[in-house]
């Protein structure tokens, strides 16, 4: 939300004043002003969001510790559990095939949020 706020309030407005000037709408605002001039900050919190879901372990762990049966384990508690069972190498590589993954994501991510970034 910081971010957001952030990025609303690094939009000039002078941009909002001429085109209302020029008989803009709200939507149109928004449209050709507000969105475009957001999109850092929209990547910016995709990637975060996308990188905490799946780096997730702390209230997966606390609440069902994996849960019954293993149906709430996600990817970082399974790499826990190989760690504590003392399978350091499949803990190993389950955490670089993790690492590769949100790496791979965060960057497909940002270049495709950027195809539709406009420059004002």
């Amino acid at each position: 939300m910081t971010i957001f706020i952030a990025g609303l309030q690094s939009i000039p407005e002078s941009y909002y004043e001429a085109a209302k000037i020029d008989g803009a709408g709200y939507f149109a605002l928004l449209k050709h002003i507000t969105l475009p001039m957001l999109m850092p900050a929209i990547t910016i919190n995709v990637v975060f969001g996308l990188t905490y879901g799946l780096k997730v372990f702390d209230i997966i762990y606390v609440l069902t510790n994996g849960g019954p049966g293993r149906m709430t384990e996600v990817v970082a508690t399974g790499i826990f559990k190989e760690f504590s069972d003392g399978t350091y190498g499949v803990g190993s590589a389950l955490s670089s095939i993790l690492f590769v993954f949100m790496a791979v994501i965060g960057i497909l991510i940002v270049g495709k949020l950027n195809e539709k970034r406009v420059e004002m």
